[in-house]
């Protein structure tokens, strides 16, 4: 005689199927932190100086995310963090243009300002 409250063998296999089937829909419902591009910490950034040259710049903040073929000299290193847990984004980017000898020209820091739209051009070292 067979218990009613008792699973058979497909049951058990139906009632497995419904619990992985609630799980992997549960998980696709979560939201994920994103970073995209370099991690650009500010005390790394605040440390590249005029002159520097193209190996220190690599070795504090990594490589660039986008190097411009038409004007090799030209690099921006880009940074996008969305953290939909606390509401917490920002997005910063920093260019730096070299010279011909490969040191710091001038550079342009983006988004790390204190300002309403986090943005800030660091136009003293940027030679402006």
């Amino acid at each position: 005689m067979i218990h009613p409250f008792r699973p058979t063998g497909h049951s058990k296999t139906l009632i497995r199927t419904a619990c992985l089937g609630l799980l992997f829909s549960l998980g696709s419902c979560m939201q994920y932190v994103t970073q995209q591009g370099n991690v650009l910490k500010p005390e790394k950034v605040a440390q590249i100086r005029e002159q520097d040259s193209r190996f220190n710049v690599e070795m504090l903040i990594g490589s660039p995310v986008l190097k411009d073929d038409l004007h090799p000299n030209r690099v921006i290193y880009v940074d996008d963090y969305n953290n939909p847990d606390t509401g917490e984004k920002y997005q910063r980017r920093v260019e730096i243009i070299y010279n011909e000898s490969g040191r710091v020209k001038s550079i342009k820091r983006f988004g790390f300002g204190q300002g309403k739209s986090g943005a800030e051009d660091d136009k003293a070292s940027a030679g402006e």
